[in-house]
């Protein structure tokens, strides 16, 4: 015999009267003027973010001198731009050091550093002349990662070694 379904159902007068009582018993708990504070014209970094103070990866700080001024321009203002100065300097070392590889064609090898990071593009023979490449890069002071996109074009270059 199937089971009686004994749902008592509750006016929403009942609910109401509970919700008024609660509130002439312990009052109402949100205060009538309840808002957020006007804007108003506060100086600068008074905001309470403190949005000058927040860590932001999508930018750098430059810095600037006692007076507030900032340091001399070494780059262009371009985002991609700063620090350049840098990187530059670590791609010519390390094409530099890539000329000292034996049967290595440099003009189809394109050396890029940003920081401390050196990216190889272009084409070469084998496999093996991409692993020289690659740790060739490695070897040089301050390069700390390596990233290969060497494409091998040799007549055998994607064939395994294994006979």
């Amino acid at each position: 015999m199937p089971k009686k379904n004994d749902k008592t159902t509750f006016s929403r007068e009942d609910d109401y009267r509970d919700y008024e009582e609660r509130n002439l018993d312990e009052g109402w708990p949100y205060s009538d003027g309840a808002r957020s504070a006007g804007p108003g014209n506060r100086a600068y970094g008074e905001t309470p973010a403190n949005f000058d103070r927040d860590p932001n990866g999508g930018f750098r700080v430059d810095g600037t001198d006692k007076d507030g001024n900032e340091n001399r321009l070494k780059d262009s203002l371009r985002a991609n731009t700063i620090d350049r100065d840098e990187s530059d300097d670590l791609e010519a070392r390390v094409t530099e050091n890539l000329e000292n590889i034996p049967d290595l064609n440099l003009d189809s090898i394109d050396v890029h550093a940003d920081g401390h990071t050196v990216t190889l593009e272009g084409a070469v023979e084998t496999i093996g002349m991409a692993r020289k490449v690659e740790l060739g890069a490695l070897s040089v002071d301050g390069v700390h990662r390596v990233r290969n996109r060497l494409e091998t074009i040799g007549v055998d270059s994607h064939l395994s070694d294994e006979d």
